[in-house]
């Protein structure tokens, strides 16, 4: 394996908690390089995980040929141009979420990451779960049938994430989010249902709206509601919330011939298994999916698939625990592999483009009062945004 240099723009908490860790773990990625504008941030980080370099002047961290793949872990405002800065000295970037904070924004950076021949890819690392990468496994191989509905949730308060390990208040602040729940758990959510459900998202209709943060915390959003119709026809929602004390996750699909849960964040009473399916089609237990004759066992006596009268097994939930693993480390580690193998990433820039158009379209339709089509045909600004200008 070919060693990959890793220069990270932005040493705050997601670069502690989950870039870092992962350039740490994968055996031929190295980090080369942190920068911020914070120095006290910087010298922290850097004395924890042992850059080879430590920038604080922003060129020169963009100038440095031996970084081969740029993270983008600053706040929202900066990402677009940071992402295409870093694609324009031929740097393979990976962006965090939300991709981007505009329309325009979004579709300039594919369009530069095709011009300068590299690879962009959004850090939308939920996708790169165990359990989330089963599901589409499932689904891919026909398990639940045609999916045909879904909904992606995440319901977390500020307090369980922002309180307690961000470095900074950026998501709180208008002029740096630019959206307050729906771009930091509606990213998340959009682009799971978007893999899960496996078409392109037509047209949305939503409401972004702030009703449980006081006033002096944020002017942001703090909740959010998306109706998504696909190409294909079939429809979803994603929902989250900033002020519920209780983490609740949970993603669903159905099929035409069964239905499937998954979730990452957290289980709750209702739901107990990171993963859980249901097919109606008749199986020989030599039929099933491999992960699925698995978890069968020990939760029915084994005799039980291989002694019915039909040959058909009994038909029932199966519940799935993966090896929990780290979402970050996967979603690195197959970049880094693309990156060494000149192989396109399996999220696309396009892909992400998408995902942006649905959340800003969002509040669009709250404009509107009507369906918003995808791709955007306009870039709309989200309220309380200053979208800074890309170049």
């Amino acid at each position: 394996m070919r060693e990959i240099k890793v220069g990270v723009i932005g040493a705050g908490s997601i670069t502690d908690i989950g870039h870092c860790p992962s350039i740490a773990a994968i055996p031929n990625a190295k980090l080369e390089a942190l920068y911020d504008t914070d120095s006290a941030i910087l010298d922290r980080m850097s004395k924890k995980w042992e850059p080879v370099k430590s920038y604080s002047e922003y060129d020169a961290f963009i100038a440095d040929k031996d970084i081969e793949v740029v993270i983008v872990a600053s706040p929202n405002r900066f990402h677009a141009q940071q992402a295409i800065d870093a694609m324009r000295a031929k740097k393979h970037t990976i962006v965090e979420k939300p991709f981007a904070c505009t329309h325009e924004e979004a579709w300039k950076m594919v369009d530069v990451c095709k011009s300068e021949g590299v690879f962009l890819m959004a850090g939308t690392n939920q996708r790169f779960w165990e359990q989330n990468r089963i599901a589409r496994e499932l689904i891919d191989k026909g398990y639940i049938g045609k999916p045909m509905m879904g909904r992606s949730s995440l319901h977390e308060g500020w307090g369980l994430y922002h309180e307690q390990l961000s470095f900074t208040r950026f998501r709180q602040e208008p002029d740096q989010a630019g959206a307050g729940a729906l771009f930091d758990l509606g990213a998340h959510r959009a682009d799971l249902l978007v893999f899960l459900m496996g078409s392109r998202p037509k047209r949305v209709i939503g409401i972004v709206k702030r009703l449980g943060t006081p006033d002096a915390y944020t002017a942001l959003d703090d909740s959010f509601w998306v109706v998504i119709e696909f190409e294909n026809g079939a429809t979803g929602v994603i929902s989250g919330d900033r002020y519920s004390p209780a983490v609740s996750n949970i993603s669903e699909v159905y099929g035409t011939e069964g239905t499937l849960f998954t979730g990452s964040e957290a289980t709750n009473p209702f739901q107990s298994a990171p993963l859980a399916v249901y097919t109606s089609k008749d199986f020989k237990q030599s039929e099933l999916p491999e992960i699925i004759r698995e978890y069968r066992y020990p939760q029915l006596f084994w005799s039980e698939d291989i002694m019915q009268p039909d040959g058909n097994v009994p038909k029932r939930w199966v519940p799935i625990y993966p090896k929990r693993g780290w979402s970050y480390k996967y979603m690195l580690e197959h970049f880094i592999d693309c990156v060494e193998k000149d192989v396109e990433p399996s999220l696309s820039p396009e892909t992400s483009a998408m995902v942006t158009d649905v959340l800003i379209g969002a509040y669009q339709s709250m404009e509107t009062n009507s369906w918003v089509d995808i791709p955007l045909k306009d870039n709309y600004i989200v309220p309380m945004y200053d979208a800074p200008e890309c170049k």
